[in-house]
């Protein structure tokens, strides 16, 4: 799968989740024009990257267990975003570390 393709179907998926209205994985993969597989594959992957996803069976629907939204092709939650203060320091990137959750942190000495 080309990777535009993928990013803009992660998307699609981001979107639908947020609204709360995935239906069960069945219809979900036929919405997306994909196996239930492939689905099941993609979904695995957003979590890795930290899209908290969960499955309501009674409401039949995927959804986030946490706010949050889609920032590029990572889940950002609330409060891991850099403070203003933070940012001012942000002037060189020697000042800047990789961060699981956000991409790139302040650097702590």
């Amino acid at each position: 799968m080309a990777i535009i393709k993928h990013f803009k179907r992660i998307q699609y998926i981001d979107y639908v989740i947020r609204h709360k209205a995935t239906g069960d994985l069945e219809s979900f993969a036929r919405r997306n024009n994909i196996s239930k597989t492939t689905l099941s594959e993609i979904l695995m992957e957003m979590k890795a990257m930290g899209f908290p996803i969960k499955y309501d069976r009674t409401k039949r629907t995927y959804f986030y267990e946490e706010d949050g939204e889609m920032i590029s092709c990572l889940f950002l939650r609330y409060g891991e975003v850099l403070e203003r203060n933070q940012l001012k320091t942000m002037n060189t990137v020697e000042n800047l570390c990789f961060s699981p959750g956000a991409v790139f942190e302040i650097c702590k000495e």
